[in-house]
């Protein structure tokens, strides 16, 4: 899972870059010191956070824009080993010090985070790939961490989906298969257009509710074998678009979206780019012989 766990860190890394940038401007009233969630007992509740070592904005700036420059380098794959639990640090960092702007993404994405530290995300798609390029040697116990890393983000997944289908069936609106109208009907989770045109169908009220649960339930047991695994991933990644288009959560489905990409194993990667490019040269090979016929 080399392809799967090096695209997992730079999707991680693109995402994280991208809650910097956009918040960017508003920094301050975030999560500095003065900010919109600060009180006399912020401090007494709050867990762990570099943040909290200093009172003035020098000190917030400076952990600020070393959080950015280690996200950058966990995405560019340098020194991925130390730089993975730096990145970890300043982003939960982050998190810690306001947890209200966060859509549920953020914990599942400091979890995986953790196991990462131990897999081998620099594989591919890394500074670190070509730098050490001809140095790189097997190690046994580093590949072992990297496979129990790999089984944790999986088993961690799994989990996920479980417990989520569990609790959606011990809901009357779940079991009525009314839920997603409800759930549509939520100011800050709907678009417009889109809601009103499921919402306008009963019957694809009841078929997204019932079809969510029973995808939650049925995907880890999905996943022991090949061919149902791929048809799992292609539903839940389907799922996920439409909670991020449909409900606005985009950053929680790229998310959950990025992690499946760790379930598909090397070969099967080198297999579909093989495919695509034997694709893409035939349709080039195809458009240059059009080309020359009509220059004749």
């Amino acid at each position: 899972m080399l392809i799967g766990s090096s695209i997992l860190r730079v999707g991680f890394g693109i995402i994280i870059l991208y809650s910097y940038a956009i918040n960017y401007a508003q920094r301050h009233f975030l999560w500095g010191y003065n900010g919109i969630t600060k009180t006399d007992f912020s401090d007494e509740f709050s867990n762990f956070s570099l943040y909290q070592y200093g009172s003035t904005d020098l000190h917030f700036e400076i952990i600020f824009h070393l959080g950015i420059i280690a996200a950058l380098l966990f995405t560019l794959g340098y020194k991925t080993r130390i730089i993975s639990i730096i990145n970890f640090i300043f982003l939960y960092s982050l998190h810690q010090e306001n947890p209200v702007i966060l859509d549920g993404g953020n914990n599942i994405m400091i979890i995986v985070l953790i196991y990462l530290m131990f897999v081998k995300t620099n594989a591919y798609f890394s500074i670190d790939k070509h730098i050490n390029q001809n140095k790189v040697k097997e190690n046994v116990y580093v590949n072992i961490l990297h496979n129990f890393g790999v089984l944790a983000v999986v088993i961690q997944f799994c989990i996920i989906y479980l417990n989520s289908a569990l609790y959606k069936v011990m809901g009357e609106y779940w079991q009525n298969g009314t839920a997603i109208y409800y759930i549509l009907q939520v100011d800050e989770f709907n678009l417009p257009w889109l809601t009103d045109l499921i919402v306008s169908s009963d019957i694809l009220i009841v078929l997204i509710t019932y079809s969510t649960v029973l995808l939650q339930i049925a995907f880890p047991f999905m996943l022991l074998n090949k061919r149902t695994k791929y048809i799992g991933l292609s539903l839940a990644v389907l799922m996920h678009l439409g909670i991020a288009f449909a409900m606005g959560l985009i950053t929680f489905s790229f998310i959950m979206i990025l992690i499946d990409t760790i379930l598909i194993s090397d070969e099967d990667y080198r297999k579909a780019y093989a495919f695509l490019k034997k694709k893409f040269a035939k349709k080039k090979g195809t458009s240059q012989v059009d080309l020359e016929t009509n220059s004749i």
